[in-house]
């Protein structure tokens, strides 16, 4: 073979190809704020760190005793990964293993961390992995990729020998339930959510106490999800709800901007599973305000909404759901508009103006436009209908209309509450039990009219 037919062969078969970027793998995060009743977890739980002592004491490992508040965070460590552990064995994880937050960070410790994590954690986990309750995987060198534990089959024995079950779970009470973010964009206009350690206000201190209270009733609840064989298997004991309120960059602390209810098992739970949720050993009823966002907007601006159907536009009677997710994008625009978001399904993409969020709570709906249908041809049409409504558009009015929105519920719920019926939040909807089902919709009517003075109809989803 010539040196010619050499390099030639070497351009051709032998030259790198680019790999693709590997993404880094994701896995539930470790939960802090989880703690043990009293029972076979707390036994279980007191064991192991009656078991950790006394390895250290032998082993040397330890040579004096911890001071008092330092062996306290010493056990919540313990209780919370025991905690973890126990329930991944009841409930596996999506991917098997736990995520956990190893790096000691710079920022020091903000009301949205417990005593259980920080800078002794990851000694705490390497002592239980030599232990052999769990392991340790440290991330690779794809970038993103987390720390994780899992759950070793010695451990699991112990725990299903104990018979341990998911009504054994608790969660501490300083757990903090009302969450501020700033909502910016990355040097490659990625939107994140960065967690603000906000100064407390009478305002936030009335929004925790009111959550707390709620949470304590939902905690002691009759409320049972009737297993459907499905996955994810379902934790009818998870019922903590936690507000989010948003800020932007250019924004200073402020609480009145979204502060919707998050958490819960049946948030998240696929709609058509939510028959199985049983409350008081009832069935349940899902209650939803009709056309809710569009009635806040006309509410906000002072002008009595149209009867009727507020999302019906004449052109597009196939398409609702589409025009929904249009009106409620131009309530969360900071500016004009120039592209659809891809959940539109019209393929134009989601490249939105910096000043616009992409993240717009329509995005949440499954909807359709016909494919020829621009941002300007649909406002037009809609405007044709509601011509009062863009006076509410392309100024980020749907993020102070979920606050609004989340007033309404957390009034709804602390009524029907003070009635002793458990209600079960879903934004701008509830699910009842069946018995309760003339009082909800009319204390979700009277609430909302109390606090807008508009009139919200209410339908039964079910």
């Amino acid at each position: 073979m010539s040196i010619v037919d050499t390099v030639s062969t070497i351009s051709i078969t032998d030259t790198p190809r680019r790999r693709k970027k590997q993404e880094p793998q994701r896995y539930q995060w470790f939960d802090q704020w989880l703690i043990a009743k009293s029972g076979p977890l707390k036994k279980l739980v007191d064991a192991t760190v009656n078991f950790v002592d006394h390895h250290e004491r032998h082993t040397g490992a330890r040579k004096r005793a911890r001071r008092p508040q330092d062996h306290q965070h010493h056990v919540q460590r313990i209780e919370a990964i025991v905690c973890n552990l126990a329930h991944a064995v009841l409930l596996p994880p999506p991917e098997g293993r736990i995520a956990v937050p190893l790096g000691h960070g710079g920022k020091g410790r903000s009301r949205y961390d417990s005593p259980a994590v920080g800078k002794l954690l990851s000694p705490t986990l390497s002592l239980l992995w030599d232990l052999d309750f769990l392991d340790v995987r440290r991330p690779s060198v794809v970038r993103g990729e987390v720390s994780s534990i899992g759950v070793s089959d010695w451990f699991a024995g112990k725990v299903l020998e104990a018979g341990v079950s998911l009504a054994d779970f608790d969660r501490r009470e300083d757990e903090e339930v009302i969450i501020l973010s700033r909502h910016a964009r990355g040097s490659n206009r990625t939107a994140y959510r960065d967690p603000i350690d906000y100064a407390d206000t009478p305002e936030t201190r009335k929004y925790r106490d009111d959550l707390r209270r709620l949470n304590a009733f939902l905690k002691t609840a009759q409320i049972e999800f009737l297993d459907d064989g499905l996955e994810p298997r379902i934790d009818s004991f998870d019922r903590t709800m936690r507000r989010r309120f948003t800020i932007f960059s250019n924004q200073k602390e402020r609480f009145d901007q979204v502060g919707r209810l998050f958490g819960g098992f049946w948030q998240n739970m696929k709609s058509e599973r939510r028959r199985h949720i049983r409350i008081g050993g009832e069935p349940t009823a899902i209650l939803d305000y009709s056309s809710m966002f569009t009635r806040l907007a006309y509410a906000e601006l002072g002008v009595p909404a149209p009867a009727g159907d507020l999302y019906a536009i004449p052109g597009f009677e196939n398409y609702r759901s589409g025009v929904k997710l249009a009106m409620n994008c131009f309530l969360f625009d900071g500016g004009p508009r120039r592209k659809w978001p891809s959940e539109l399904g019209i393929g134009v993409g989601n490249d939105l103006d910096a000043e616009t969020d992409g993240d717009c709570e329509a995005a949440r709906y499954e909807a359709r436009l016909p494919p020829e249908v621009t941002v300007a041809l649909a406002k037009e049409a809609i405007l044709g209908v509601h011509p009062m409504l863009e006076k509410a558009w392309d100024r980020r009015l749907g993020y102070r209309l979920m606050f609004r929105e989340s007033e309404i519920m957390m009034s709804v719920l602390t009524e029907l509450a003070a009635q002793n019926v458990p209600a079960l939040c879903l934004h701008d909807g509830l699910i009842v039990p069946v018995s309760a089902c003339e009082l909800a919709i009319h204390v979700m009517a009277t609430c909302a009219h109390e606090l807008t003075g508009a009139e919200f109809p209410v339908a039964d989803k079910t």
